[in-house]
């Protein structure tokens, strides 16, 4: 795979080898050994996503790290998917193809429609992207108008501009957005986005899911992630729900990192070997 490869120093360790995606290769990197997928929630900042990926590292000290992050715009232009997730795509079949296995890993509604678009491109190959296990932190929710306001918000810029006219510009956005989708008869594509991480030509029914999230989270309602993890198990799929108390939206690890973790790992354990 032919890539431009340029150091972040925001993650250690990582390079940047195409739009908003790194890579991690660790000296001791196995092809035959995990590959970790991960989709960032939307506007995560880098210190926020290396507590994660310093995680990965001791957790899997020989696999790959492929760091997709997302921002809002990111979100609003899924025809340009293809081209975005390219050099993504080409790392995780290279280390398929080798013989390795792939432990996908998604926050929030943003990391939630990037996984859903790297699926389907992954499928126009003739196969589901073969997993063995997938995790999904804080999603997926509906987009209900008051959680994607405060969702979008909290992505914007912290200076003072931001914060005097940020809100209502966002509700201009959102006002925008549903004309259009009224107007054109377009679905919502927070409910698309939920409804194809459901699909079983899509997501292989095989790989255990676990769902982590929080009872307090202000963006995606726990009830909305409970309905979706029952439609999963509705559709064969083996699911696990793990409920926070008190952790913010994409925070529950803060909470109880046994508990995260343990979740985490008890799923890539007892996730099938897909080729």
């Amino acid at each position: 795979m032919q890539t431009s490869k340029t150091p972040t120093k925001t993650l250690a360790g990582f390079l940047k080898i195409g739009h908003n995606t790194y890579l991690y290769t660790p000296a001791s990197y196995d092809p035959t050994k995990p590959l970790i997928l991960l989709f960032s929630w939307n506007a995560a900042a880098a210190k926020h996503i290396a507590k994660y990926t310093a995680c990965y590292q001791k957790l899997f000290p020989t696999a790959r790290i492929v760091l997709v992050r997302c921002f809002t715009a990111d979100i609003f232009r899924l025809a340009t998917a293809h081209q975005r997730l390219t050099p993504a795509l080409d790392t995780v079949r290279d280390h398929v193809n080798a013989g390795g296995e792939v432990l996908v890993h998604s926050f929030s509604n943003g990391g939630g429609t990037q996984v859903v678009e790297f699926a389907k491109e992954w499928k126009k190959s003739g196969v589901m992207l073969p997993m063995r296990a997938q995790i999904i932190d804080s999603a997926p929710g509906k987009g209900e108008w008051k959680r994607s306001h405060a969702a979008i918000v909290a992505s914007l810029p912290r200076t003072w501009l931001w914060r005097l006219v940020g809100s209502a510009l966002v509700h201009l956005v959102l006002t925008l957005t549903f004309i259009f989708d009224t107007l054109f008869g377009k679905e919502n594509i927070m409910v698309t986005m939920c409804r194809q991480l459901n699909s079983v030509e899509l997501f292989d029914v095989r790989v255990p899911r676990v769902y982590l999230y929080s009872k307090t989270d202000e963006m995606v309602g726990w009830e909305e992630v409970e309905e979706h993890a029952d439609e999963a198990e509705a559709v064969g799929r083996s699911v696990t729900t793990v409920k926070f108390e008190t952790s913010a939206h994409a925070g529950h690890v803060r909470e109880d990192e046994g508990k995260y973790w343990g979740a985490v790992m008890d799923a890539w354990k007892m996730g099938p070997r897909l080729s």
